[in-house]
């Protein structure tokens, strides 16, 4: 990341130099792993000039220097919750998918499980535990307002952020730039008078965000409109007027909910909570937790159970997951296991499409070429993207995709990126149609949802017919 650095103040070089140092020295377990390829290097302090010559275009006026930081970059963030989720399932744990709780099992003022309903069948099943934890992110006040029990207010609110994937802006590094904020952040120390956005390589393109504005609506119907698109990508043009970004360079917007500070705010939540409704709201049986992020999520699993075990009067076990890799984490050097997997592979697949499995599946990547014993066409990659056909079929078989939109968006490559026209689109729906049983009609149903799903909409409509 590259950020220039004005002035002599709070911002200033000064300050910002020793900002660097601080962050050097708390981040020093990342400068010390054994592969080089996992290694962040230390930050840079970088004069002036040697700020212009990496971004030419600034303006030099009370300009006096920059820095450089570096941090990992996550291939597809989908893939890493999917390993979490693999893992779990690794070690016992029953995973459902397209299951919505629909009511708490209470006998008296105890949470004894939960009545869901299967999305896809229909049924309604009754999972009973002696701890229900409620970790359902935006859908938190919802699912506790399922319980007849009237719960204290937790002032529990949301808001919503998205980031927009574009035409390349940068070639080598991130650029990081001033915006307006869209909101004032009560617990800052600092009133600021602009926030940091940031310009960042990305398979291809650049992803550039993120935006918050408060959001008080259900999740169901929470959506981003075409004038918030627009307003950010004034404020970008106008903290990064270089980019000169336009509304047909916007490929595709990733946006979510995440939980804020307070109503009417869009500020995010900035520390985790861990809610016992036992001591909180007399209702025993049922924990919830909100406001965890990946970089957390490790610390705030293992408090949220050590929890779980005190109410269940157990000793909770040491946890493991600190040393444990995740599914398909188990890759001692990167680069080594890279080119050893490129010439494993050479006689079926070529070097991009093995980088592209191991970047998604890590050392499990030979989990997706074993369908090649069954059907060696599935080693050809869908067109305009990186996905073999394989995947399509892994991602049915072993990873619960019931609808189009699961492999498109939340299995594989093909769409997170944006739209990537008919044809990779219709053959993905051909392959889970002789997956799943679909007739015509309903292939051709799953293809309208896809490109309903996307805000951007494709210039040309998606022709269903096989």
């Amino acid at each position: 990341y590259l950020l220039p650095i004005y002035g002599h103040g709070i911002k200033g070089l000064e300050t910002m130099t020793l900002y660097f140092a601080i962050y050097d020295l708390l981040s020093r377990d990342q400068r010390r792993v054994k592969d080089s390829a996992r290694c962040i290097p230390n930050c840079q302090i970088l004069s002036k000039q040697e700020v212009l010559k990496m971004w030419s275009s600034l303006d030099p006026d009370q300009l006096t220097g920059g820095a450089i930081w570096y941090e990992g970059q996550i291939h597809n963030t989908e893939r890493l919750l999917l390993s979490y989720l693999l893992s779990a399932s690794e070690r016992g744990a029953e995973i459902a998918n397209y299951v919505e709780v629909v009511e708490f099992i209470q006998s008296d003022n105890v949470v004894v499980g939960v009545e869901a309903k299967d999305l896809i069948s229909g049924q309604t099943i009754k999972v009973r535990a002696k701890t229900v934890l409620n970790a359902c992110g935006p859908w938190i006040v919802k699912t506790l307002n399922l319980s007849r029990e009237q719960f204290k207010d937790y002032d529990l609110h949301a808001s919503k952020a998205f980031s927009f994937i574009t035409r390349p802006l940068t070639k080598d590094h991130a650029v990081v730039f001033p915006i307006k904020p869209m909101y004032r952040d009560p617990q800052a120390i600092v009133n600021k008078k602009s926030s940091l956005a940031f310009a960042i390589p990305w398979r291809g393109y650049s992803l550039v965000g993120s935006l918050h504005l408060p959001c008080e609506d259900d999740p169901e119907r929470v959506s981003i409109s075409e004038e918030e698109i627009q307003t950010y990508i004034e404020l970008i043009n106008e903290g990064y007027p270089e980019g000169k970004l336009r509304r047909e360079d916007v490929h595709h917007v990733l946006w979510g909910i995440i939980p804020a500070d307070r109503e009417g705010s869009a500020a995010p939540m900035k520390h985790y909570r861990i809610l016992d409704h036992a001591t909180e709201d007399g209702l025993e049986g049922l924990v919830s937790v909100v406001g965890v992020k990946y970089t957390t999520s490790r610390d705030v699993a293992q408090k949220t159970i050590d929890l779980v075990f005190r109410k269940l009067g157990q000793v909770s076990p040491l946890p493991r997951t600190k040393n444990t890799p995740l599914w398909g984490g188990d890759i001692e050097y990167l680069d080594l296991f890279m080119n050893q997997a490129i010439e494993q592979e050479s006689d079926q697949l070529s070097p991009e499409v093995v980088r592209n499995l191991v970047r998604k599946y890590g050392s499990a990547y030979q989990h997706i070429l074993r369908y090649l014993d069954e059907n060696p066409a599935w080693a050809q990659v869908l067109p305009n993207s990186d996905v073999i056909q394989a995947e399509v079929i892994h991602g049915v078989r072993e990873e619960m995709a019931e609808k189009l939109v699961d492999v498109v968006f939340r299995r594989t490559d093909l769409g997170s990126a944006g739209y990537l026209g008919d044809e990779p689109l219709r053959l993905c729906a051909q392959l889970m149609a002789r997956e799943l049983g679909w007739n015509e009609a309903y292939t051709e149903a799953e293809l309208r949802n896809v490109v309903d799903s996307y805000i951007i909409r494709p210039k040309t409509e998606v022709v269903c017919q096989p």
